[in-house]
């Protein structure tokens, strides 16, 4: 994990702010409240992330600019993962007294970004969080169960999503690359919609609790909620609103202020599906003119198919990536694809980057969709950036060719001369399935032969933001 227990107090509780340093030494107020119906909180634990949950924040805030060791300017967040999700229902409220949310890893589309990413099922990750997370002595939710009952994304799913456009409190929003199938891309999405006219995005290329408890993070902390909730005038006044670290290795990066995500001087460069299986500009005449097919065996862990492109200079790839081909599936009419977006170094060779479950075992980004949710929300996409309605099934039959647009979580990778840009597609996880925020367990729909098709009347590509500026 990375982190220093030793520099904790006995008070901190995991994925928290430490309260010895920000009640006894910094002269803050700082509250862990249970949420309706969880440990011993009255009420029933059947309203996670939901509007429900949302006004009881909303009255929390109230409550506490109320008190008379409250200031009136109330703060929320500042801890990980849920402690952090829980903002957003609370700011879309607008509370009078809220005056900043802090979001450090926070996933903001429970749907699209943790309980069913691309539509496949992640029922053991959330068989052991809604474990671990502490149910109360009445009904609770269960995701495992939900996200197999309730498949697409309906009202239910819907109302743990709010309009971000709401938020317009001051917002130090933070993430990590590391933190794929997870936090990543709900926490850069809704600071893009923030209302906010002070908001700061910072990208990190390490571990997730490794950075919340580092020290020089935590007195950016500090800084931020000095400044907006004790009016101090500091370092904040000179931060960007992005700061990124681009990538070359597992612990190699530049940290690099920008103005905007992705950064302005991206531009979407597109990468054909071409002859030998290399990925080639178009028009180069290495696209072939007749329909072709690669194949894999999607129940088979072992089995994939790949195309490459070794780049002849140095290459910046930062933004939200995408990947559209053309799927048939012969024995079962459905299938679950996952897609890899790898950097080989100049001998062939896999750099691995870390990884939610703590390991280097993450690829430059992943990407998932179950074919059968492969409708586009039109009005929500964008050219490398495919927004999935996933409100109905479309099954394929034995003969059926499909096209499929595949959303490739954003990233921030830089790729040497002489280095491998590739796309790997198969039926089942890259990472440790042994894990529990990995593997998707029950309904996988991974079965039999998959043929990807590609040349003649299918234009099959990848699409990825070049930054021609680094």
């Amino acid at each position: 994990m990375g982190v220093d227990f030793s520099a904790l107090s006995p008070h901190a509780h995991w994925e928290l702010p430490d309260p010895f340093l920000w009640c006894a030494q910094w002269k803050y107020s700082f509250l862990l409240v249970d949420p309706r119906g969880t440990w011993w909180s009255e009420g029933d634990a059947s309203h996670y992330l939901s509007p429900e949950e949302g006004r009881d924040g909303y009255d929390l805030v109230e409550w506490c600019a109320s008190q008379p060791w409250c200031t009136g300017k109330v703060g929320w967040g500042g801890g990980v993962s849920y402690y952090a999700m829980s903002a957003y229902q609370v700011a879309a409220l607008k509370p009078p007294h809220l005056a900043a949310i802090m979001v450090w890893e926070g996933i903001s589309d429970l749907y699209r970004e943790v309980n069913t990413q691309g539509g496949i099922p992640n029922v053991a990750f959330q068989h052991f969080w809604m474990n671990l997370t502490g149910t109360g002595l009445r009904e609770a939710e269960d995701h495992a169960v939900l996200a197999v009952e309730r498949p697409l994304f309906d009202g239910l799913w819907a109302s743990k999503v709010v309009d971000w456009r709401l938020i317009d409190v001051p917002a130090m929003s933070v993430t990590g690359w590391s933190s794929l199938a997870l936090h990543l891309r709900g926490t850069i999405l809704a600071w893009k919609t923030f209302a906010s006219r002070e908001k700061y995005l910072v990208v990190h290329a390490g571990k997730e609790w490794r950075e919340f408890y580092k020290k020089e993070n935590i007195l950016k902390q500090k800084a931020f909620f000095d400044c907006f909730l004790k009016n101090q005038a500091n370092e904040v006044a000179s931060w960007p609103p992005v700061t990124l670290d681009v990538r070359t290795d597992l612990d190699t990066f530049v940290t690099r202020a920008e103005t905007s995500f992705p950064p302005p001087t991206t531009e979407l460069q597109a990468f054909y599906f071409g002859n030998d299986q290399r990925l080639v500009p178009p028009n180069s005449g290495a696209v072939p003119n007749v329909a072709a097919y690669a194949s894999y065996t999607a129940h088979d862990p072992f089995s994939s198919i790949s195309f490459t492109h070794v780049f002849n200079k140095r290459t910046e790839i930062a933004g939200h990536a995408s990947a559209t081909f053309y799927v048939q599936a012969l024995d079962y009419p459905d299938t679950d694809l996952f897609l890899a977006l790898q950097k080989l170094d100049a001998h062939g060779n896999e750099i691995k980057f870390w990884h939610s479950t703590q390991k280097a075992e993450a690829s430059a980004s992943f990407g998932w969709l179950r074919a059968s949710h492969r409708e586009l929300d039109e009005g929500k996409s964008a050219p490398g950036f495919p927004v999935h309605k996933h409100q109905r099934r479309l099954w394929l039959r034995p003969a059926d060719v499909v096209e499929v647009v595949v959303e490739i979580w954003p990233s921030a990778t830089v790729w040497e001369a002489g280095e491998t840009l590739k796309l790997v597609v198969k039926g089942s996880p890259f990472t440790d399935v042994e894990n529990k925020t990995q593997f998707k367990g029950a309904n996988a729909h991974n079965f039999g032969e998959v043929r990807v098709w590609y040349g003649g009347d299918y234009g099959s590509h990848l699409l990825v933001p070049v930054n021609e500026a680094q």
